[in-house]
C-alpha cells in the first residue's frame, strides 16, 4: 500500500529539511512525498535534491490548502495525507498507517496522537486525541492534528477538496465535509507525528486568529446557540477517553536541527498536556 505525503512549502527551507528527513528513513512501506513548493527558489530546491525520495514542484498557489490540493492531484498513493514544514513524521508511524488501512477495508481515516516541541526537539507537551465528531468541530476548531491524519483517497476520487477560500480552517472544513458524508475513522492511539512551536506558525497569524470568528459565526444557529453545550460535551468526552493522562515516560526521536543528519533520541520522565507558546 502506496501512501503519498503532500508538503506544502514556502521559503522554509530548514524546516523543510526536517520534515523531509522524516519522511526519508520511514521503514517497511511504499512512499510517496511531493514538495509543493510556491516558488522558493534555489534554496528549497537544494534541500530537495539532496532527498532522492522528495518530488518537488515549484509553482504560484493560493496557499497552503491550494499547495495540498495540487500535490494530491499529482499523487498516486492509495492513502494521502500531508505534512507540514513544521511537522515531523516519528519512526515507524508510515508502515502502522498502513498496516491498519490494510486490516481496516471500511476506515477511511486514520488519525493518532501528536507531540508539541520546540525548535531544539525538547517537549513542551503530549496533545492525546479523541473521537471526531463534527458538532465538536464546528462549535470549537478541529482538535485532531493533521499531521496525524491520513486519508484513503477515495473522497478525493470522488471530487472532495479543500476550499481554498480559507487559509488557516480549511482542514476543520474539509474534515466537517467529510464527516458529514459518512467518514469512517480509527484513532490509532500512537503518537505519530511532531508539531514545532517555531513562533511564526499559520495558527499564530492575524489571519488565523480572525478565521477563528468566521469559523464560529459561521456554523449553523443550533451550533452557535448551544455551543456552551458542545464545549462542555467535548472536555467530558476528552477527559473519559484518558487525553489528559500520560501514564509514564515519552520517548521519542526526531530531527532536533538544521542538519537533520539523525535522529536524536529524547526521554521526559514528566510529560504535561498543557499548550505553551514557550
Amino acid at each position: 500500500m502506496k501512501i503519498s505525503v503532500i508538503t506544502p512549502s514556502f521559503k522554509q527551507p530548514d524546516w523543510l529539511r526536517r520534515a523531509l528527513a522524516s519522511v526519508a528513513d520511514q521503514a517497511g512501506v511504499e512512499v510517496e512525498h511531493i514538495v509543493q513548493d510556491a516558488c522558493s527558489g534555489t534554496d528549497v530546491a537544494d534541500v530537495c535534491r539532496a532527498y532522492p525520495h522528495a518530488r518537488l514542484i515549484q509553482e504560484p498557489d493560493r496557499g497552503m490548502y491550494d499547495a495540498i490540493n495540487k500535490g494530491w492531484g499529482r499523487a498516486s498513493g492509495e492513502v494521502l495525507c500531508w505534512l507540514n514544514c513544521d511537522e515531523q513524521y516519528l519512526p515507524g508511524t508510515l508502515a502502522e498507517v498502513a498496516q491498519v488501512f490494510a486490516q481496516n477495508p471500511a476506515v477511511d481515516l486514520v488519525f493518532g496522537d501528536m507531540l508539541l516541541i520546540r525548535p531544539d526537539g525538547s517537549l513542551i507537551a503530549y496533545r492525546k486525541s479523541m473521537p471526531l465528531r463534527w458538532p465538536y468541530i464546528l462549535a470549537t476548531h478541529l482538535y485532531v492534528p493533521s499531521c496525524t491524519m491520513f486519508f484513503r483517497r477515495r473522497f478525493f476520487d470522488e471530487g472532495l477538496r479543500f476550499d481554498t477560500r480559507w487559509c488557516a480552517a480549511g482542514d476543520a472544513e474539509l474534515i466537517v465535509r467529510m464527516l458529514r458524508r459518512g467518514m469512517r475513522t480509527f484513532h490509532l492511539h500512537k503518537y505519530l507525528a511532531c508539531f514545532t512551536q517555531t513562533g511564526q506558525n499559520l495558527a499564530t497569524t492575524a489571519r488565523a486568529k480572525q478565521e477563528e470568528g468566521q469559523w464560529i459565526v459561521g456554523a449553523p444557529p443550533w451550533i452557535r446557540w448551544g455551543r456552551p453545550l458542545w464545549i462542555t460535551l467535548r472536555w467530558a468526552e476528552k477527559l473519559l477517553y484518558g487525553c489528559y493522562r500520560q501514564g509514564g515516560t515519552v520517548k521519542y526521536a526526531i530531527y532536533a536541527s538544521e542538519v537533520a543528519s539523525e535522529r536524536r533520541p529524547f526521554i521526559v520522565e514528566h510529560a504535561g498536556q498543557c499548550w505553551r507558546n514557550t
